[in-house]
């Protein structure tokens, strides 16, 4: 069954346990299990606190909005912000090291996720996440194995 969920919310962190609270229990609806749904729910989070501090630079009256979808074969997550736009050189890989304080947000959310796209839109910042369901995996495995 295709879900979609919308929200629209205020760049204050307080209500981030409101989107990772949305975001754990979709994952689990839709069959992931409890570490899966943990990561997920910290790639979103990680990238709307990127939001909050870089586009947005802390202000918590600013609209964020939140679109999770579940197909068939994989959840996808659409973050839009009306801010800064992102710097290109620190959205790629950068080398993790025990001196970085900071940075270590964008390795989660492209270890976690299985697509990561970062697009200028005309509404504004648009950051998209997906994330592969089991089912899907569980059919393409099985179709290399003849089933």
């Amino acid at each position: 069954m295709d879900v979609f969920l919308k929200f629209r919310v205020p760049s204050d962190p307080r209500f981030l346990p409101v989107i990772r609270a949305a975001v754990g229990e979709l994952g689990l609806v839709c069959g992931l299990r409890g570490e899966e749904c943990r990561g997920i729910t910290l790639a979103v989070d990680e990238a709307l606190a990127n939001i909050i501090r870089h586009a947005y630079r802390g202000a918590p009256d600013r609209a964020i909005e939140v679109t999770c979808e579940s197909r068939k074969d994989r959840l996808d997550f659409t973050l839009l912000d009306h801010g800064e736009p992102p710097d290109p050189a620190r959205l790629g890989a950068h080398p993790l090291d025990d001196v970085a304080l900071g940075g270590r947000g964008t390795h989660i959310i492209r270890m976690v996720m299985d697509e990561v796209r970062y697009e200028r839109v005309p509404r504004g910042n648009q950051v998209r996440l997906s994330k592969r369901l089991p089912t899907a995996e569980i059919v393409a495995e099985g179709s290399k194995e003849g089933i």
